[in-house]
């Protein structure tokens, strides 16, 4: 395996990581939306009050409820980007390894 071939597996192994990491970061959001979703639909108050920056703002739940199943669906698509992305990387990955231990017998 050359010096370049091991930079890149190198590279490929810190891009797998960095999208592991905002991986687990959409899943994180998309959890909290979850919950939030679940409350909102076991409340029987119609009132509820929605983060706006650093400002609590009192709307209906018919106004935050599809902003947050947006939110949620937006984050699955994400999450499901970045699996194909970490699908792609790993199988260059493996096939990089392989060129190495290949040499290496």
């Amino acid at each position: 395996m050359s010096d370049e071939d091991l930079k890149k597996l190198q590279q490929l192994q810190q891009q797998a990581q960095i999208l592991m990491l905002q991986k687990q970061n959409f899943q994180l959001q998309q959890a909290e939306i979850e919950n939030a979703i679940k409350e909102l639909e076991e409340s029987k108050d119609e009132n509820v009050h929605e983060l706006v920056g650093n400002i609590l703002i009192k709307k209906k739940k018919s106004e935050v409820m599809p902003k947050l199943k947006d939110a949620f669906e937006t984050l699955k698509m994400r999450t499901s980007s970045i699996d194909r992305q970490i699908d792609i990387l790993t199988k260059k990955i493996l096939t990089l390894q392989q060129k190495f231990s290949d040499k290496k017998e």
